[in-house]
């Protein structure tokens, strides 16, 4: 067995993120890790990641974390011969520290295997929006790659601690983005099943089951929740508060309104700011 020489630590503080496509001979090691934090994501190929509890090969959608001082033993997976990763060393924000506390997993990792879910497609773009901001000739490119690099973590977040988001059904997850995007269009239910391939009961059966209320409940709260926020941050009247979330008669929202608060449109307003 040929004796591998530790790879440079990373210990400068700063920022670095990037792309690599390795073939075969590409591995790290650092024993003692690195000053700062390393996320690994596999675009492509495979990856093994050793520790004393023995080897874990990545999959496509997979992502490793690495804490400071953690060692980092990674290669690529010799049987598939390539490796698409995409990686940024990062000292994390103060408010960033509670996203990382992943729970440990095969072999004691922080591994998350995305798969084919709605979150692995979300934390990829911002992973690719990451290392493609970095490269700009921009005096705010890392800044931006920073923010690119925040919501790929709370992406992460999600399915580390196995958010209810993340362990819905797919089909429920896609009648909530519908609904919550289309709000100001009246509900109808039919449309709705047809766009997350459902027939009408096996959504309303599911969607429930899921969430405990209907679909029609749900888009109700999420409308109120969006006049109550209008009415408090705004001086908008009643009637364009009703309009704004998509109830064109201004006098059946204020009865819909007074039995999600308890209080009249104007009521609320005036407590809220009092």
């Amino acid at each position: 067995m040929i004796a591998r020489a530790p790879t440079p630590r990373i210990s400068d503080g700063e920022f670095h993120c990037g792309e690599f496509d390795r073939d075969a001979c590409y591995f790290t090691w650092r024993p003692a890790g690195c000053d700062d934090w390393l996320l690994i994501y596999t675009e492509a190929g495979s990856g093994r990641l050793g520790t004393a509890h023995g080897a874990t090969f990545t999959q496509p959608g997979d992502v490793i974390l690495y804490a400071p001082h953690e060692p980092q033993d990674y290669s690529t997976a010799p049987d598939i011969g390539r490796w698409h990763l995409l990686w940024a060393h990062f000292v994390p924000k103060p408010h960033w520290q509670a996203w990382l506390h992943w729970p440990a997993g095969e072999n004691g990792l922080k591994l998350l295997r995305l798969g084919q879910s709605e979150v692995h497609q979300d934390f990829r773009a911002a992973m690719q929006r990451m290392v493609q901001l970095a490269v700009r000739p921009l005096p705010i490119a890392a800044d931006l790659a920073m923010l690119a690099l925040e919501e790929a973590l709370l992406w992460a977040k999600l399915a580390a601690f196995k958010d209810q988001w993340v362990t819905m059904d797919d089909r429920v997850r896609k009648a909530i983005t519908y609904l919550s995007t289309h709000f100001r269009e009246p509900f109808l239910l039919d449309p709705l099943a047809r766009h997350c391939g459902l027939s009408v009961s096996r959504l309303a059966h599911l969607f429930k089951a899921q969430t405990g209320i209907s679909p029609q409940r749900f888009l109700e709260q999420h409308r109120m929740q969006l006049a109550s926020r209008l009415l408090r941050m705004t001086d908008f009247t009643v009637t364009e508060v009703a309009g704004e979330v998509g109830y064109p008669d201004p006098f059946y929202f204020s009865n819909r309104f007074r039995r999600y608060s308890g209080m009249s449109p104007n009521q609320f307003r005036a407590r809220k700011r009092g």
